[in-house]
């Protein structure tokens, strides 16, 4: 990754899309000074081949011409990948605009997220944003995580707990999910004592069973596209990717 581009100097940039029609170099009149260095169709290619240095790594979010929640991951872990791995700077150019996906790809280590339904000059800027200044909030990514927060409660569960809760929520037993876990009933029903206290005299409406809280905590498959319990990024951090919103409370337990 080079250092942040000065002034004068173009913007380099890299495509990485299964679309060969979106690795084509971004030409807007009178536009960001932007160089195209490399277009490939994965990571490892990414990774294999390209051996310019750039600014900015423009990373599509459903690769390999996949879709739902698997593509997603995939996503993820990509954006881990260049950004831990490689030190690069990431921007997601997607058309899944899910509030859920947004926030995962922030989490992440994302330095900005520009919906494909945008206008050409929207990505265009984005590059420059963060080739210049490191990140960037875009109208796609306030949005999403807009509405991702007016939503979600900012508790976090601890890993024990939210694994028991989502066995709870497939409709399995205290003894099953006691089998499963290596537990004794005696300890699931305890976690779910627990669950019980922390959430019930919090929600709006009145309780209704774990899958019902599990729904309000946007645990179900595919909210927070189908992570497993424990590593999904806390409610906190997430909030905290959105300097520009009011503060929330937050608690972990």
């Amino acid at each position: 990754m080079l250092p942040l581009a000065a002034s004068g100097e173009p913007v380099k940039y890299v495509l990485i899309d299964d679309e060969p029609r979106y690795r084509e170099a971004i030409d807007i009149p009178d536009g960001p000074h932007l160089e195209l260095t490399g277009g490939y169709g994965s990571v490892d290619a990414f990774i294999a081949i390209q051996r310019k240095p750039c600014h900015v790594v423009v990373l599509d979010l459903c690769l390999n011409r996949q879709s739902g929640d698997h593509a997603v991951l995939q996503g993820v872990r990509a954006i881990r990948q260049l950004t831990d791995l490689s030190g690069q700077r990431v921007l997601i150019f997607t058309a899944d605009e899910r509030p859920e996906p947004v926030a995962r790809c922030v989490a992440a280590g994302a330095a900005g997220y520009v919906s494909k339904y945008d206008e050409p000059a929207a990505l265009a800027h984005a590059i420059d944003e963060i080739g210049r200044r490191g990140n960037i909030v875009t109208d796609s990514l306030h949005d999403a995580l807009r509405q991702l927060t007016a939503r979600c409660r900012d508790i976090r569960l601890s890993d024990t707990l939210e694994e028991t809760l989502v066995l709870l929520e497939t409709g399995l037993t205290d003894l099953e999910i006691a089998a499963q876990r290596q537990l004794s009933p005696r300890t699931v029903e305890d976690h779910k004592r627990k669950i019980l206290e922390i959430f019930g005299a919090s929600l709006e409406t009145p309780h209704q069973g774990f899958a019902h809280l599990a729904r309000e905590l946007g645990i179900t498959p595919g909210d927070l596209v189908n992570d497993q319990a424990g590593p999904r990024p806390a409610r906190g951090l997430i909030a905290r990717a959105m300097p520009w919103l009011p503060g929330h409370n937050r608690r972990r337990v």
